[in-house]
Formats: C-alpha cells, sequence, structure tokens
C-alpha cells in the first residue's frame, strides 16, 4: 500500500465515509398527519367521469384500429366488418378491465383518470365491477357523479374510489 492509497489521513474524505450515522443534531422532519377521505384522497368527481370516458375510448381504440387495419389490407366493405370491431373492442377490454382490476385495483379508463380502488378486492366481487365499469362506460360516467363512496363500482367493489397516490 503507497501513501497515496492511503486516504485515513487524507483531508478530503473522512475516514468512515462508508458508515451511516444518526444526525443527532438534526432537526426531525413533521410528521405527516394520516390522509383521511376527506383529505385529498378522495378522487374528484371529474376524474370518475374522466375514467368512464377513458373507458369507452379505450374499446373504440380498438374497434377503430381494427377497421383501420381491414382497410389497410385492402378489404372491401370494411363497415360491414363493424359488428365484428365493436366485439373485439368490447372483448379486449373485458379481459384488460378483468386483469387490471384484478392486479391494479382499476380498469384502464380509471388508471389513466388517476383513480383506483382503496382496498384490494375479493375475486368473486371482480364480475361484478367490471360489469359495473362497463355499465357506467356505457352511460358516458354519469353515475360516477354519485361520488367515490356510492359510485357503481364502489358498491360493487365494497370499497371506495380513491386518487392514485403521487410521490
Amino acid at each position: 500500500m503507497t501513501e497515496r492509497d492511503d486516504r485515513s489521513g487524507s483531508p478530503e474524505f473522512p475516514a468512515d465515509w462508508d458508515v451511516l450515522n444518526d444526525d443527532v443534531g438534526a432537526p426531525e422532519p413533521a410528521a405527516e398527519p394520516d390522509p383521511t377521505p376527506d383529505r385529498g384522497t378522495a378522487a374528484p368527481l371529474l376524474n370518475l367521469v374522466a375514467g368512464s370516458w377513458a373507458d369507452a375510448v379505450s374499446a373504440l381504440a380498438v374497434c377503430t384500429a381494427a377497421l383501420v387495419a381491414l382497410a389497410g389490407a385492402g378489404r372491401v366493405g370494411t363497415l360491414g366488418a363493424l359488428p365484428f370491431a365493436a366485439a373485439m373492442g368490447a372483448a379486449w377490454w373485458l379481459f384488460a378491465a378483468a386483469v387490471l382490476v384484478a392486479v391494479r385495483q382499476g380498469t384502464p379508463g380509471m388508471l389513466l383518470a388517476g383513480v383506483v380502488l382503496a382496498e384490494r378486492i375479493a375475486p368473486r366481487r371482480l364480475p361484478g365491477v367490471v360489469i359495473a365499469a362497463a355499465v357506467q362506460a356505457l352511460l358516458l360516467g354519469l353515475p360516477g357523479l354519485l361520488g367515490p363512496r356510492r359510485s357503481p363500482i364502489a358498491v360493487a367493489a365494497s370499497s371506495r374510489l380513491e386518487s392514485i397516490p403521487s410521490e
């Protein structure tokens, strides 16, 4: 070991530079109060409606993509394929919604709007939640105006809707 390698006496780095010390003199950060339902965690009504609109748009996007792909492939009479494309969009949304509600506690549109269910739902409630979300999307989100606790999705899940926490 050379003098250059020995950093114990070096003024630039302390000898215990890799050890975490409790800083006794540092002020303690203020403890944040636990969030309550009325303190910003409840989802705004606009986000509840926007989530339903986003669900409808995501299903229509798959339907439109199928029709554009048929037209791009040179098929004539793509409007005749509209029922098939609409069924494909609905099937995609049902599958995506079931998976995302089970894993992330929200449908594709809810997640885009920043809304999730507060607690994980029981597997037996999953079909009811997906059906309630589909009906709410078909009604253009109007049932979402009932609020984060009385929305059909919240009632079906037996949970409240809340905003996605941001860091």
